[in-house]
This record gives structure tokens, sequence and C-alpha cells, in this order.
């Protein structure tokens, strides 16, 4: 009677299966019907998961135990969506407090043990030999494979930053020289946008997925005001593009230093002012007067970060896996042909001062920081970071509804978050740390 009973199971089995999957499809639907249409030329505006199907030896997690190690902290990129995160404006109390409060909470409906004397006994069960080779791929009690991957558990970010701005500006500015200095014969203007839109877009897909793929400091700056990107950590950035700019400006030099020197003959020249220079370092057109230099540096910035962070809405039209670094490499070749031309089409100021820190090494003279009244900082630094937090403003002011932005505070909680940040650095200078008091009364009387 027991095989009569769980043959009929067995056969019903498949229509079970094919009835539980024909609901499943009728709850999608209705749930579809449900959800209001919107008809967007980006395509499907929800967001499809994206399946990994890279093969994974059943052995691999042994050898390689780090493999399947979550990510704990976030990662702005510009190859996916950006992270939601809780910003402090967001609080309505002490960070600290909440917490506590959610630890509480969560011990509180974690389900008990039964006492030790209803516990049956526990039977030990025998230890499994592990093979010998095994041994050989343990990690240390710290759980890493060697030195070397310890050091760069904790600076991964930042050497993927440098790697991914490294090649970036690599292959701009060897692109750049290869057609100034060939008399334009091996490129022209628009190939020269699209060098630079490609080699960018090569720079995020190398280091999207681990530092973010910034590669520009007006970008670092917006993530860190309008997303959430962590203070902290502009600075190290920064610092690491700037170093990424200055090895790039070297090994571009270096390899086209022969082809420098004979366009410099070949035009009759100093070397500071032969075509070259236009490669090296961006300077305004003679026609264009400052603040049109100014604002065609400030415009295109202010597009490309709106375009960044509608990119990274997923509540907008997200684009597709693998899709938004290509996106962004063309909208910056546009960038160069529509904007570029007055102002050479800077839009970072790392792009700008490590190459011309390079030639200033390599005896093109100290004019070039002077030259156009200092035209490298209030043009590819001001000019930028300005654009940039310009274009996160409008696209949150206009579109973005998430609460990590500070345009969507409660007034009350963006007054707290403000008080809080001149409280920490109050507290951290050596003098006026009579105000901390004044401050932190200031946040209590917030909080009620």
């Amino acid at each position: 009677m027991a095989g009569s009973k769980g043959k009929p199971n067995d056969d019903q089995s498949p229509a079970s299966n094919q009835s539980d999957e024909t609901l499943q499809e009728t709850a999608n639907d209705e749930a579809m019907e449900q959800t209001p249409r919107q008809y967007s030329l980006a395509g499907n505006v929800q967001s499809a998961s994206n399946k990994n199907d890279t093969y994974l030896h059943p052995d691999y997690m042994q050898y390689n135990p780090q493999y399947s190690q979550q990510k704990d902290e976030p990662v702005w990129s510009l190859a996916q969506p950006l992270p939601r995160v809780v910003r402090p404006g967001m609080r309505m109390g002490d960070e600290k407090e909440e917490n506590q409060a959610r630890q509480d909470q969560q011990e509180a409906t974690r389900p008990q043990p039964p006492p030790a004397s209803q516990e049956p006994p526990a039977e030990n069960p025998p230890e499994e030999e592990k093979p010998p080779e095994s041994k050989v791929a343990e990690p240390n009690k710290d759980g890493f494979l060697n030195l070397w991957n310890k050091y760069r558990y904790y600076v991964r970010q930042e050497l993927a930053e440098w790697l991914g701005a490294t090649v970036a500006f690599t292959l701009g500015l060897c692109a750049t020289l290869s057609t100034f200095t060939s008399q334009k014969e091996a490129g022209n203007f628009p190939s020269l946008a699209a060098a630079w839109g490609l080699s960018f877009m090569t720079g995020i897909y190398l280091a999207g997925g681990v530092s973010g793929g910034h590669l520009n400091p007006a970008i670092t700056v917006s993530m860190s005001v309008w997303r959430g990107f962590p203070a902290r950590r502009c600075v190290t950035y920064i610092a690491i593009q700037i170093l990424a700019s200055i090895a790039a400006g070297g090994i571009a030099y270096g390899l086209y230093r022969d082809a420098i020197f004979n366009s410099a003959m070949m035009s009759n020249m100093p070397v500071n002012e032969s075509p070259a220079k236009e490669a090296m370092v961006t300077t305004p057109k003679p026609f264009a007067n400052p603040a049109t230099s100014f604002f065609s540096e400030f415009v295109g910035t202010a597009v490309l970060v709106g375009a960044i962070l509608a990119l990274g809405d997923d509540t907008n039209a997200p684009p597709g896996a693998g899709m938004q670094a290509f996106i962004l490499g063309l909208l910056i070749t546009l960038l160069i042909l529509a904007l570029g031309y007055n102002s050479g089409g800077c839009f970072n100021g790392a792009r700008d001062f490590g190459p011309r820190l390079v030639v200033l090494m390599a005896g093109w003279g100290g004019q070039l920081f002077r030259e156009n009244n200092a035209w490298w900082i209030w043009g590819p630094w001001c000019a930028d970071i300005l654009g940039g937090l310009f274009g996160g403003f409008v696209y949150d002011f206009l579109i973005f509804t998430g609460g990590e932005s500070p345009l969507n505070y409660p007034p009350r909680r963006r007054k707290r978050a403000v008080l809080i940040k001149h409280k920490k650095m109050r507290s951290r200078l050596p003098f006026k740390r009579k105000k901390v008091d004044d401050l932190e009364q200031a946040v209590r009387n917030t909080e009620q």
C-alpha cells in the first residue's frame, strides 16, 4: 500500500509543478497589470536580474574561499546602478542609539534555543580527513592566502581606481599625441573625441566593479555630495587620480618623445610651443574669452554628472548589464565634440594636471602654470567641480526622489545633518572647542 500511494504522487508531480508555474505566471501577470505602464524610449524600466553563468569548479571554493564572500560595503560605480544608502540627514535620532535599538529588536525576535536539559545528547561526527593538497591552499588565521593578498585587501579600491585612471589617461594622451605630432595625418578632432570616450569606457570597465571607476575628481566630489560617497575617501580617490594622471603623462611622453621633437623641428618651434603642447595640456582657444571657456567646461561636466546619476538611478531607466560604461564612453565623445572646441575639452582636472606636471619636469618651463591667468586652476578644476555639483543638483531637484539626496531631506533633518558636520569638524580642531557643547545642544533641539 505504501508503494501504491507513492506512485500516484510521483505521477502527479509534473502536473503539480506545472500548476505551480501557472499560478506563479498568473500572479506575475496580475502584478504587472496593477503596475502603471510607462512608455519609455529607454525600454523596460524594471531592472532585470543579472544571472551569473560563470562556470565554477566543485573544488574551486576549497582553494579560494574569498570568492564566496559578499561585499560588506557599497560601491558607487559608474558601471552599475548606484547603491541606496542611509545618510545622517535621513535619520531622526542618534545613529548609535538607532543601531542599538535595531540590535535589541533583532535579539528579541530571534528564536531562543531550548534549555540544555531538554536537548538530545549531541553526537560527535567523525572528522573527515582532508586531502593533503587542500592543506596547501588553506588561508592563514586572518583568512588571507598570502601577505600580498592581505595588503591588497585594504587598498584594493585605490589600486583599482589607479589602474583604471592610468589606462584611460594613457590611451587618451597617446591618441592625442599621435594626432598632433603627425600634423593630423593620424587623426582629427572627431577621432580624438572618440578616442577619449573609448579610453574612459575602458577604464570604467577595468575598475568599475571595485572602485566605481570615477576617474574624475568632479565625479568623486559629486558622488559624495549627492549620493553619500564617503567624504574621507574623496581625498584618497582624488590623490590616486592625480597620481594616475602623472603616471599616464610620463608613459605617453616617453612613448612619443621622438615624435614630439620631430614635430617641433618640422614646425621650426620650441618644443614647449609645438603642436604637442595642445596634446599634453588643455588650453582655451586664443579667440575664446574666459567666460566662454569657463562655462564650456561647466556645462559639459554638468551634463556628464547629471547623466551618470540618471544612468545609476534604478527608478529611472537603467541600461542593461554591461552597457553603462559603453553609454558613458559615447557621452564623453559627444561632449568633446559639442563643447570641447573652445576650452580644449578637459572636463577632468586630473587629466590636465598630471601631464602638465610631467612636461614641467621635462623642461618646458613654468609658464605652463601661469598662462591664461592660471587656467589650469579655474578651468579644469573650479569649472568642472562646480559644474558637476550643479548637474547633480538639477537632476535631483527635478527627477530624483531617493532619500539619500540632501535635496530630499526634511528641513529639520537637513539642519541636524549640517549641525552634526560642524560638531565633528569642531571636535577635531585643537581650538574653539567651546562651541562643541553649543552645537550638541542645537542637535538635541532638532531631535525633540
